[in-house]
């Protein structure tokens, strides 16, 4: 496992959650930043879907906040086609980058969101969201 600290602890999916995404998402104009969205929505959903990981912490998180869970290997193993690629998820950051705050802060919120989530499953470990702070 790669330990990398992240920018950011996001808040905790909900089946209502996933579903104003989806909402939203459908809501864009075809191109890129949709795809990407649809693309995130669909490994996060598909994390969702699994049961409770019954993984113990292993380590502090490096941020100080938090400890780290290691993703169970059956959940990685039943996400790994739906986790794009390190440069994919890249090339998602900088498409997320260019929504405008001003104009379209939902939706980059969103999208920011869901990335968090995709990266922390990218690198083995359940994500720890604000709730399990």
């Amino acid at each position: 496992m790669r330990d990398r600290i992240g920018g950011t602890f996001a808040p905790p999916l909900s089946d209502e959650t996933l579903a104003g995404y989806a909402a939203r998402i459908a809501a864009l104009p075809v191109g890129p930043v949709r795809d990407a969205c649809e693309t995130l929505l669909a490994c996060c959903s598909r994390w969702w879907e699994l049961p409770e990981p019954e993984g113990t912490p292993t380590h502090a998180h490096p941020s100080g906040l938090g400890r780290i869970v290691t993703l169970d290997p059956a959940h990685a193993l039943a996400l790994d086609s739906h986790i794009p690629w390190a440069h994919e998820l890249a090339a998602t950051q900088t498409l997320i980058d260019g929504i405008s705050a001003e104009t379209d802060k939902p939706t980059r919120d969103m999208a920011f969101h869901l990335l968090w989530h995709v990266k922390e499953l990218d690198l083995g470990r359940e994500p720890m969201t604000t709730d399990k702070l």
